[in-house]
């Protein structure tokens, strides 16, 4: 027992530096692994964005309303000026 003491007290600065590496090093890897999903997170966010552009550049392109107000103004749109919207199909089948 009393060797294990001599033995704590002379390399205790040895000891403590080893615990700490180990510390930083499960740190730094957390840090890594948050990192690595946020970026995931972020390309995912990028692609719906990117997505619904798309989907959004489409209706525009077929002189759908939702393309410019999105699905929820056009309908609101539609409720507030139903008259511009028949004008508007009358002039699509000219």
């Amino acid at each position: 027992m009393l060797l294990v003491v001599a033995f704590i007290i002379r390399f205790i600065w040895w000891i403590l530096a080893t615990a700490a590496l180990v510390g930083l090093f499960f740190v730094v890897r957390a840090i890594g692994r948050w990192d690595a999903r946020r970026s995931a997170e972020r390309l995912r966010h990028r692609q719906a964005i990117a997505a619904r552009a798309d989907q959004q550049h489409n209706w525009v392109l077929r002189g759908d309303d939702r393309g410019i107000y999105g699905p929820a103004g056009a309908e609101l749109m539609h409720y507030l000026y139903p008259a511009a919207s028949r004008v508007q199909r009358l002039n699509r089948r000219c």
